[in-house]
């Protein structure tokens, strides 16, 4: 290693034993919280937010403990570092378990065999499905549905053993080849461009500034935010069990029926919602990405009403429609047309990251650039396989591989840009684009039988790993955590998480049952929709939808011209993540907060700047905090009590 290297890696701190200790037990006690909260009491969803709730509420709870222990015994006391590494282990192992990730997964797998009836004809996909997709005992199927028995009989966990094999060494690949990507490109997003990461800036204040922290909680804006919140939140907990009481309107609520005339009512829903923690974590997005974001849902519903107008009709925003304002192949257009976009201004990163594989030479990213695109060609040369031994057509496997992290990697960028509460893709996820493109005529039924069953970890993007595998390694940049150690800690999370994630939702479900009312079943649902999809891909085939491509490709190209705008232009105030996010469905339910958020900042740096912007952060850092600390406070009393609570966040 050079001198300059070295220098450079000796300034940061491993990870320390203790720490790494913490995180692996904490990981499966998460877990163990989110299936009884989420998918039992149906609470809280604690890693419904890209900053995760939960994480937050541990970390929050460290410190407390941390202040005690400097007081008492501060030889042991954890430092900023230490808790930061805790916070991002738990932050990977909670993502995995949660919504859209195995959340999904398992009632996902079993639900065709379960659900078929003679009516819906599902038993047509039964030798379409590879034999180690899902267990091949009915016997284990019907208790994981009706409950009241235990995954720990030898025949269910036989039964299990292979899938959870097969999917457990899927997902990983999957996680580990997005983490790949992450670390090519995490020099040119943290360094070059320094994007502000506005999901970890309370992680940060937390732990590495700790004492400052300490400070906040003197802070009497501090408090303000914090009781407006809490008080918000306790009122209509009470109001749940008391309808007596009055109830105070944060969550969504539509006044769509105000347009009630042609053209008007083609708006459709108009939710208005006052998200406490929403509007504190907008305070610490850029202004002009948060103005952008609720400026493209006001457009987009624009664009509706125009197309009502002018008798187009558009059609639902759920689907491909190939008809103006075609706001589902907008977004789509969009968040290809971003990932295409960072890409293109990284080439010479990317090219330099290629020129240090090939030459060897000693490099300070947390995986040396050669073992970063090994394992990210072999990793989707891997996924690919998987797909092909299951059966789907290897140029279509590879399509629906790359076009997914795609998706992923435009996510990734709203994250690390934008940090806007909610994670959800645009309207047509890959599989679904990639059958409506093709035409469902010219796929063969186990083609799409594979890509209804990959449809999984496509369904709901707010537990996707990739941002927060990134977000940890520009925690680790923040805290002087040495990268590589941060990396390996990545990767431990990563299968401890995954055998955590497991674990507790068979546990869950063999207890509880997932098709009774004992469980949230809006999960065992969300894993329906691939198969009443596929039944109609059979029953209705399509022809290609390339009469979408204008769309999509207009979509990309409103992307291009705003960034041009944004970077030839420094007075211009709209950002292109806005149009990304304002037509997908991240935007409907936080837009309002999102626009108090923006004016409340706009005001308090126009006339006060940035000494009064720092002075204001306590108050939202209390309103951001109060949510998050009463939903989960309410989500253990409803765990502990077994019983259902009102659900702070989200609807």
């Amino acid at each position: 290693m050079s001198p300059k290297l070295n220098k450079m890696t000796t300034n940061y701190q491993k990870a320390t034993k203790r720490s790494i200790f913490i995180g692996i037990l904490l990981i499966p006690l998460s877990s163990f919280w989110i299936s009884n909260s989420e998918m039992v009491t149906g609470v809280t969803e604690i890693t419904s937010t890209s900053l995760l709730i939960g994480a937050v509420f541990v970390l929050f709870l460290l410190m407390l403990v941390n202040v005690l222990l400097e007081k008492t015994v501060p030889d042991h006391a954890l430092s900023g570092a230490e808790m930061l590494t805790i916070f991002v282990m738990l932050n990977i192992g909670m993502s995995i378990n949660g919504i859209g990730m195995f959340g999904f997964l398992v009632t996902a797998l079993c639900n065709p065999f379960w659900y078929a009836t003679p009516e819906n004809g599902w038993h047509d996909f039964f030798p379409e499905i590879p034999s180690w997709f899902v267990p091949q005992s009915k016997d284990a199927i019907q208790h994981l549905y009706l409950g009241e028995s235990t995954l720990y009989r030898w025949d269910h966990l036989k039964a299990w053993a292979v899938p959870i094999l097969v999917w457990s060494a899927f997902t990983f690949v999957l996680l580990w080849v997005m983490l790949c990507v992450n670390a090519l490109l995490r020099k040119r997003w943290l360094e070059h461009e320094q994007l502000s990461f506005p999901i970890t800036t309370l992680p940060v204040e937390m732990s590495l500034r700790e004492r400052r922290f300490s400070d906040y909680l003197k802070n009497r804006y501090l408090w303000i935010g914090l009781l407006i919140a809490i008080l918000i939140q306790t009122n209509n907990t009470l109001q749940y069990y008391y309808p007596q009481l009055p109830y105070i309107k944060v969550k969504p609520f539509d006044i769509g029926h105000l347009f009630s005339e042609r053209p008007w009512n083609a708006v459709a829903g108009f939710p208005i919602a006052f998200h406490p923690c929403v509007i504190g974590l907008t305070y610490f997005i850029p202004l002009d990405i948060s103005f952008s974001c609720w400026f493209f849902f006001l457009f987009r519903k624009g664009q509706q009403v125009l197309a009502a107008m002018i008798s187009t009709g558009g059609g639902s925003v759920w689907g491909p429609s190939a008809r103006y304002p075609a706001i589902a192949e907008q977004g789509v257009g969009a968040w290809i047309g971003l990932a295409f976009l960072v890409l293109w201004t990284g080439r010479k990163h990317l090219v330099q990251t290629l020129s240090i594989a090939w030459s060897g030479e000693p490099s300070d990213e947390p995986i040396h650039q050669r073992y970063a695109w090994l394992g990210l060609i072999l990793g989707i040369i891997a996924l690919v396989a998987f797909c092909s031994f299951a059966g789907l057509n290897a140029i279509v496997a590879t399509i629906f591989i790359l076009l997914f992290l795609l998706y992923m990697i435009g996510l990734t960028r709203i994250r690390s840009e934008g940090g806007v509460i909610w994670n959800f893709g645009p309207y047509i996820n890959p599989p679904q684009l990639m059958v409506h493109l093709t035409g469902s005529r010219l796929l063969n039924q186990r083609d799409l039988t594979v890509l209804a069953y990959l449809q999984w970890f496509n369904l709901d993007y707010r537990c996707a790993v990739m941002p927060h595998q990134l977000e940890g390694l520009r925690i680790a940049h923040v805290g002087r955590i040495q990268r590589k150690s941060m990396f390996g800690l990545i990767v431990l999370a990563m299968i401890v998480g995954i055998a955590a994630a497991y674990w507790n939702v068979l546990r869950m479900y063999y207890i509880k049952g997932a098709g009774t009312p004992y469980v949230n079943l809006w999960r065992t649902n969300m894993g329906l929709i691939p198969y009443r999809q596929l039944r109609a891909w059979l029953d209705y085939p399509t022809y290609s939808g390339l009469d979408s491509l204008p769309f999509i490709g207009g979509g990309m190209l409103a992307t291009f011209l705003l960034m041009f705008l944004r970077t030839h232009f420094l007075w211009w105030p709209i950002h292109p993540i806005g149009y990304a996010v304002g037509h997908s469905f991240i935007i409907d339910l936080i837009w309002t907060p999102m626009c108090v958020s923006w004016c409340l900042k706009k005001l308090v740096l126009q006339y006060g700047g940035i000494r009064a912007y720092r002075q204001a952060m306590p108050f939202f850092i209390g309103l951001l905090l109060g949510d998050y600390l009463s939903g989960c406070t309410f989500s253990l009393i409803g765990v502990i009590l077994d019983i259902p609570m009102y659900r702070v966040f989200p609807n």
